[in-house]
């Protein structure tokens, strides 16, 4: 799928509802619980917040805990249709703004918040500069921290999906190389602190935690 269709259906009332739906199945639910965890510890490292933004926010699934953790939150994504659904469902949370923008071109000025969040984006994105790109963008709007995930090349999971992709049997995954988000990071002054993978069996999605200017 081109990545203009794919956008286009993430767009649209019943690419939104979709999603939702998605995310209440038992799977998703248990993947859930363990990013969670994960990024409960970085948010107890980082303290309180003046600012995040949250990209791409979806229905707004972290919104609560953003709150939670941040001063200011700002909720972005490329699909009108879920920023809609998250005023919806959480119209009684601060949003200090929302913005229908791309994850590889943000209207946000550099260090703009102190926390660029984005949870499942990068593997979504099709060409290889598209993901990087999506790295740099988050690196130059944030003052201080990074969360983020990618599909790691070297995951085992990947390398099972090889196998299918030679035989014909399936397309290959949307992946970075951990040396690749290391060196994009390092060349825009953030260190990785910890990135961990979100399963080792049955998940290719690495959790990073980066902090800017740190030796």
């Amino acid at each position: 799928m081109t990545e203009a269709r794919r956008l286009a259906e993430y767009h649209s009332p019943e690419g939104a509802q979709e999603y939702l739906e998605e995310y209440q199945k038992l799977h998703r639910k248990f993947s859930d619980r363990r990013e969670r965890r994960l990024l409960e510890g970085f948010f107890a490292q980082m303290g309180t917040l003046q600012s995040a933004l949250d990209l791409p926010c979806g229905w707004g699934r972290y919104l609560p805990l953003l709150a939670s953790r941040s001063e200011r939150v700002v909720q972005s994504d490329y699909s009108g249709s879920m920023l809609a659904m998250g005023r919806e469902r959480f119209a009684k949370l601060p949003v200090w703004g929302r913005i229908r923008a791309s994850g590889t071109q943000l209207p946000i000025a550099d260090g703009g918040v102190e926390l660029a969040f984005s949870i499942r984006l990068n593997h979504h994105l099709v060409t290889p500069e598209h993901r990087l790109q999506h790295l740099r963008e988050m690196s130059r709007i944030s003052s201080r921290y990074l969360i983020f995930t990618y599909f790691d090349a070297a995951s085992l999971k990947n390398r099972l999906r090889q196998r299918q992709v030679r035989r014909g049997r399936k397309k290959p995954k949307n992946t970075l190389a951990r040396h690749q988000v290391r060196e994009t990071l390092e060349q825009a002054g953030f260190r990785i602190l910890a990135d961990p993978m979100l399963f080792r069996i049955g998940s290719g999605h690495r959790v990073v935690f980066a902090q800017r200017g740190v030796k």
